[in-house]
């Protein structure tokens, strides 16, 4: 086992990205983890010269990254699978997995960014200025586990394309996490008077739609009207979360009874009507609605109507 070193930009957060000789975590193997640690100065890839070698890769990395948060792509649907599997076939014991999946992300908030698939390159597309990736187009459609066949048959050139390869893809993963996570927070945030709010969570619930966030806002809030809740509490422990606001000290949920009818021939659509709400409202989405109406949920989250919603009954409500 091998250790390729590079000297990168400190990281805010912890990235890992692994790859292996093929497709299944019981028959292929891992042949390289790399791992860019927060506020490290260095990547660091870890890899396999031979079949034998993944068990020392694991003894060696495990500890590295048992307990701690790490950003993926397609963590929890492929890394995570073999890391369990490895685990137990060579230690025969679980270790701590904490991984925030990118692909999981963008697939949670696609009713925000709309995306036609959350393949890496679609990814990059939308978040990335792919002019400035320059090895990109040289590895579109690279063959991880052809070159690994190549290098255990002694073409020592090829692992060096897998590890090259494997480097440029964690330092895309940093920057797509860091426009990720910007492009979200600016979407889903927004200020009323002296205090910040940020949406998190968006749930559909029978014929309740339920937002929560967080906020700086200094004091705890409850009221309900009928047609809507609104509470602002302390922050209740902190589940694993990609938005990670912390710099926020408070927690708001507002839980809005809507109506339902059909939009099309097949599909409801969940709404509130305006004369209801004591609020000046309008569509502030893109899909078409009586006027009379304002739509929050058809097919997903109608995004733009309810962050709108939101912001009216707070300044109501918080006097802001």
């Amino acid at each position: 086992m091998k250790v390729l070193e590079r000297e990168v930009s400190p990281p805010k957060r912890n990235y890992l990205k692994i790859e292996t000789s093929g497709l299944s975590r019981d028959l292929d193997s891992i042949i390289s983890i790399g791992i860019a640690e927060k506020d490290s100065h260095k990547i660091k890839i870890y890899y396999v010269e031979s079949f034998k070698d993944e068990r020392l890769l694991l003894e060696e990395v495990l500890p590295l990254i048992d307990g701690k948060i790490f950003i993926t792509y397609a963590g929890k649907n492929f890394d995570l699978g073999f890391f369990k599997t490895k685990c137990q076939m060579y230690f025969s014991k679980d270790f701590s997995f904490n991984f925030i999946d990118l692909q999981e992300v963008t697939k949670a908030y696609n009713f925000i960014f709309k995306l036609p698939s959350h393949s890496n390159k679609v990814l990059l597309d939308n978040f990335l200025d792919t002019s400035n990736l320059s090895k990109e187009k040289d590895y579109q459609g690279i063959k991880i586990k052809s070159l690994f066949k190549k290098f255990i048959e002694g073409d020592k050139s090829s692992m060096d394309r897998i590890l090259d390869y494997s480097l440029e893809s964690l330092k895309n993963l940093i920057l797509l996490d860091e426009k990720i996570r910007e492009s979200l927070k600016s979407k889903l945030s927004f200020d009323l008077s002296s205090s910040a709010f940020t949406l998190e969570e968006f749930e559909w619930l029978g014929n309740t739609i339920i937002l929560q966030g967080k906020t700086n806002y200094p004091e705890d809030y409850f009221a309900s009207r009928g047609l809507y809740s609104l509470e602002v509490f302390n922050k209740l422990e902190e589940k694993l979360s990609f938005l990670n606001l912390k710099e926020y000290n408070k927690s708001f949920v507002i839980k809005i009874n809507t109506e339902d009818g059909l939009y099309d021939e097949k599909n409801k659509c969940y709404f509130i009507v305006k004369k209801d709400f004591p609020l000046s409202l309008e569509n502030k989405s893109k899909l078409k609605s009586p006027s009379k109406i304002i739509i929050l949920y058809y097919l997903d989250h109608v995004f733009e109507n309810e962050k709108e919603l939101c912001k009216k009954i707070l300044e109501v409500e918080l006097k802001n």
